[in-house]
């Protein structure tokens, strides 16, 4: 099966998903609303009696959030309080985070001491943690709901959805944690090795271009990687569903085996997908981009598109997760009748 048919396929699936994606929507808000109420409450206690309250409901003032997290240091909301991860587009503003694997070793390191040491040593990412581990939570729960009615060949309800995600959710959450070891081995040496070899590749160089074209090549790689990655282990939930496996490791290498040998489709439709992606930050972009912010009913209409946007943003998860379930089982399919095919016959 090529890519566009497979595209055209998910395409087809995830429109007949449109409750379920809704449903992903309303968890995402919640999800919102319990990141956004505590460092809600302690902005308007700080607002309450300044002079700066009318001015930040206007337009956001850089430098009053810098003396905000300064006034509030103490504060674990103020710690990881970013005004930029709300953005179209937070990996821009956290580029050099991103590429250095930051979070992952900061969560890798909390489990190893919880697990292994057994020490609850959270550190000064503790709110981030556990807030992204819910994260993780919700979207484990709705990978498994997608999964789940992607692979069958009637059109499941509602109801089945949410079966669904319940019943995979452990086996899927194990795939995360698996993931969570490999995109962690991934930073700490591939990535570290590449950081250290471009330091002394260039560390006698009076030019400052050099690094910087060899930092943003790297960047490039490392970005290709994972999504390599990324997309291996999206195989991974569609054999364990598919393939009724329970084992989080032989699902990972079975993904790895079905993904890799088959590159350039299994890559060339992950990529397709990707690109639409980066077309919705862009068009995102400029519309808000166009929108005065200074007064209420033009806040109001921002509000709507980006709950469009994150809506959209869902369709294309849903869409990812359908296009792979039906490369995968055609594929398979084509393979077992040639396999089938090519037997001998006895008679």
């Amino acid at each position: 099966m090529n890519i566009m048919s497979s595209f055209k396929q998910g395409v087809k699936l995830a429109t007949r998903t449109k409750r379920m994606i809704l449903f992903a929507w309303f968890l995402n808000v919640l999800f919102a609303m319990v990141l956004a109420l505590p460092a809600l409450k302690q902005l308007d206690g700080y607002l309450r009696d300044s002079v700066m309250d009318e001015k930040v409901l206007k337009q956001l003032d850089p430098a009053w959030v810098e003396s905000y997290r300064v006034d509030m240091e103490k504060s674990e909301y103020t710690r990881s309080l970013d005004y930029t991860i709300f953005g179209y587009a937070p990996f821009l503003n956290h580029l050099e985070m991103q590429m250095e694997g930051g979070f992952v070793r900061t969560l890798a390191g909390f489990l190893y001491d919880f697990f292994v040491r057994w020490e609850l040593n959270p550190g000064s990412f503790s709110l981030l943690f556990f807030i992204s581990l819910l994260y993780v939570c919700v979207n484990t729960f709705l990978a498994g709901g997608f999964v789940g009615i992607y692979s069958k060949d009637y059109r499941s309800s509602f109801p089945e959805f949410l079966m669904d995600g319940a019943r995979y959710f452990g086996k899927f959450f194990r795939i995360a944690l698996v993931a969570l070891v490999v995109y962690y081995l991934f930073f700490a040496v591939v990535v570290a090795w590449i950081n250290s070899s471009i330091y002394e590749w260039t560390q006698n160089n009076a030019s400052e271009t050099v690094p910087y074209s060899y930092y943003m090549i790297r960047n490039v790689v490392v970005l290709l990687l994972a999504s390599l990655l990324f997309m291996i282990f999206d195989y991974a939930r569609i054999r364990m569903v598919v393939d009724d496996r329970t084992s989080a490791l032989a699902s990972t290498a079975a993904g790895a085996r079905f993904a890799v040998p088959r590159l350039v489709r299994t890559y060339g439709l992950y990529l397709l997908l990707t690109a639409i992606g980066v077309l919705l930050i862009a068009v995102y972009a400029i519309l808000e981009k166009s929108i005065p912010q200074e007064s209420y009913w033009p806040l109001v209409f921002l509000f709507i598109a980006q709950q469009l946007y994150m809506v959209a943003r869902l369709w294309l998860k849903a869409t990812f997760y359908a296009s792979q379930v039906t490369m995968y089982r055609t594929i398979s399919q084509q393979e077992h009748l040639k396999s089938v095919s090519a037997v001998p016959s006895t008679t």
